[in-house]
């Protein structure tokens, strides 16, 4: 007897088969549709990310950009006001230093001033260092011009007399400690305890 090479017919479903087959494949096709929602939330949200990022550097750039002139106008309005403070702190030495030269002791100064005598007496040795600087200043403009000298005795650089109001002479000189004194800076002869040991009581 010869056997059929002829491939078997597959056999009927059952109904109840063939309906849990169906769910499975609507199952599948939900998980499908699910996946593929998520994916392209992920891809939405890289897109929004990165566009995101490259926004904010714009931003940042064109804050920067607005920035920039104002922070320059602050940094000069710092450095005028640098020069201003370095003119009136050393027109307080100068006073200071006249009161002294007028037979005041570095207490005496304290007291008139308001202030301590360590405090008074480097007052008066910032006022010190600052006619010298004057005086030095001075006589560099009368080296570099005789011929001003020669011609009228009377020109030349005008030298501030202690205690004098003239204060124009000392413009561009910097603080007591060598510093352009910020907003809040205190002058250097207000703090500290150095001994300003150069000021005879």
């Amino acid at each position: 007897m010869v056997e059929s090479t002829k491939p078997g017919r597959r056999a009927r479903r059952s109904t109840k088969v063939s309906r849990r087959l169906e769910e499975a494949r609507r199952r599948n096709a939900e998980q499908l549709a699910a996946q593929r929602d998520q994916e392209r939330r992920v891809e939405d949200s890289l897109a929004v990310f990165f566009d995101a990022g490259d926004q904010l550097l714009a931003e940042e750039q064109e804050c920067q950009r607005r920035i920039e002139p104002h922070e320059r106008a602050i940094a000069k309005l710092r450095e005028q006001f640098a020069l201003v403070v370095a003119e009136r702190e050393t027109a307080q030495a100068r006073a200071a230093l006249a009161i002294h030269e007028a037979d005041r002791t570095v207490e005496q100064v304290g007291e008139l001033l308001g202030l301590g005598e360590k405090a008074a007496r480097r007052l008066i040795a910032a006022g010190r260092d600052a006619a010298a600087q004057e005086a030095t200043a001075g006589q560099a403009d009368d080296d570099v011009k005789p011929s001003a000298s020669a011609t009228n005795p009377g020109a030349g650089v005008h030298r501030q007399e202690p205690g004098s109001d003239n204060d124009s002479a000392v413009t561009g000189q910097t603080t007591a400690n060598g510093t352009a004194a910020g907003l809040t800076e205190r002058p250097a002869w207000a703090v500290g305890d150095q001994d300003a040991s150069a000021v005879d009581a």
